[in-house]
């Protein structure tokens, strides 16, 4: 292209790069990848190029996970692509000064809380390549830098991505799934599907690829071949099925015994998660309570109108139930007694908090537990869809491959606060506390609830205080 003269770059997409480009320019927020080989960080590059000679004096920003991937996804293949450009680079900055005085800054943002340094900064234009890798924070905060002097301009983000990573959730939230929030415009955002066919240049130099791509495993290969946004690596519980693992709600039986997982909140969200275990043992996930910025009383409430009338449940919380508040005011737990939460029928236990153990637990409760008539163990109601995706979506850990990676809410949204709470439920009955049986004359008046909560060290006095 050309402008005002002063130089002639020639840059050639592929259809449906041109069609992403196009829209890019035409919509704030446009997603381009879904798999593997789309061309997404040429696309990246080409958009920016075009965009800083076309408006003099603008900025652009492209951010990558690590500085390798920057240098070596982008800044070296802008070079080879276009050699001119190693005389507009300055090194120690990272940026492109073009000759009409816009520029190209290069960043990378290895961890979400160095999204902050971006704040107070502002770019007419912003590309995040491979989004998925990103926590929605990070992506808010970059979008908040998005903003433009310049008369007649449009700023614009473009991001790519594959299925999987710790943002797999909201961007398949947003860009698949369409599901927006209040304050969302769906006319902000924009999803162009790019696969590895559509990439014809990588097509011609290197058939093989696809060959690579259809030898991986089911599951990797549905996600990178196919853009599959429901099976995706590194799924922690890549076994969960919404056809096998959700329920239409239905009347339990009347032996159904109950038991729940609580996970605790005030400014990111609480949940409570409510299971339902049935005579020959199959548990199902009946009810979810969920909210944030309210109080113990509430809280208890709340938790009281989801249990059945007249059925005990054992609720295995967070060690930060029993915390000391700041304040000095009574803890968490001691304010739930006082809510109504009190034996004997509610049961307030310590919930087991190995989260190895706990993906361990989960994932076998979730597999075949009869591999002839292929049943879990574990279903959850159609009405607790939102803590089957949760868990659905958690991914193993990078540094870690026992455990899963921890995601925080967003403005009282996402996090994995569902995950812990049904964790911690399904823990709570593999590794409830053992009561010897003696006979009746032996308990000395003591109740079996008494029993259970000597084992779990509460103190007796004031398990008498409420009973």
């Amino acid at each position: 292209m050309q402008d005002n003269n002063i130089v002639e770059l020639r840059i050639r997409v592929q259809p449906k790069q041109k069609e992403a480009l196009q829209k890019s320019v035409a919509t704030p927020i446009l997603f381009y990848g879904g798999a593997k080989g789309g061309g997404k960080s040429f696309l990246v590059r080409a958009k920016e190029i075009l965009r800083r000679l076309k408006y003099p004096n603008t900025k652009g920003l492209i951010i990558r996970k690590t500085l390798p991937e920057l240098r070596s996804n982008h800044i070296q293949q802008l070079f080879k692509e276009y050699p001119i450009m190693v005389d507009w680079f300055n090194k120690s900055e990272k940026i492109i000064h073009y000759p009409n005085g816009s520029t190209t800054e290069f960043s990378y943002l290895q961890n979400t809380n160095d999204v902050y340094t971006y704040q107070g900064r502002e770019y007419d234009d912003i590309s995040m390549d491979e989004i998925t890798q990103h926590e929605e924070l990070a992506f808010k905060i970059l979008r908040s830098s998005l903003r433009t002097t310049t008369v007649g301009f449009k700023p614009t983000m473009l991001l790519t991505g594959n299925p999987g990573g710790v943002g797999h959730e909201w961007v398949k939230r947003i860009f698949v799934d369409k599901r927006f929030k209040p304050e969302e415009n769906p006319a902000d955002f924009d999803f162009v599907q790019a696969k590895v066919s559509d990439n014809l240049a990588l097509m011609a130099a290197d058939p093989e690829y696809v060959k690579r791509l259809y030898d991986l495993p089911e599951h990797l290969r549905k996600a990178y071949l196919d853009g599959d946004w429901n099976i995706f690596a590194g799924m922690a519980f890549d076994e969960l099925s919404e056809n096998v693992h959700i329920v239409e709600p239905f009347e339990l039986p009347r032996e159904t015994r109950y038991f729940a997982g609580y996970d605790h909140g005030y400014n990111h969200p609480f949940s409570f998660v409510l299971c339902a275990m049935i005579p020959d043992g199959t548990i199902y996930v009946v009810k979810h309570y969920k909210s944030r910025l309210i109080g113990p009383s509430e809280i208890a409430q709340g938790i009281r109108q989801h249990v059945p009338p007249n059925k005990t449940v054992q609720i295995f919380a967070g060690n930060d139930l029993w915390s000391n508040q700041r304040d000095g005011s009574p803890s968490v737990y001691e304010q739930f007694l006082a809510y109504g939460l009190r034996p004997p029928q509610y049961v307030l236990i310590h919930a087991f908090d190995d989260r190895k153990q706990g993906v361990a637990q989960l994932r076998k409760c979730i597999t075949f537990k009869n591999k002839q008539n292929k049943k879990p163990e574990l279903y959850f109601f159609r009405n607790c869809l939102d803590v089957f995706t949760v868990t659905a979506g958690m991914q193993f850990d990078g540094t870690d491959p026992e455990d899963v990676l921890k995601v925080d809410a967003v403005d009282g949204e996402g996090g994995d606060d569902a995950y812990d709470a049904l964790r911690y439920a399904v823990m709570g009955r593999v590794l409830a506390p053992k009561i010897e049986k003696k006979p009746a004359d032996q308990f000395q008046g003591e109740t079996i609830l008494q029993q259970l909560m000597k084992q779990k060290e509460y103190e007796r006095e004031e398990v008498e205080q409420y009973e």
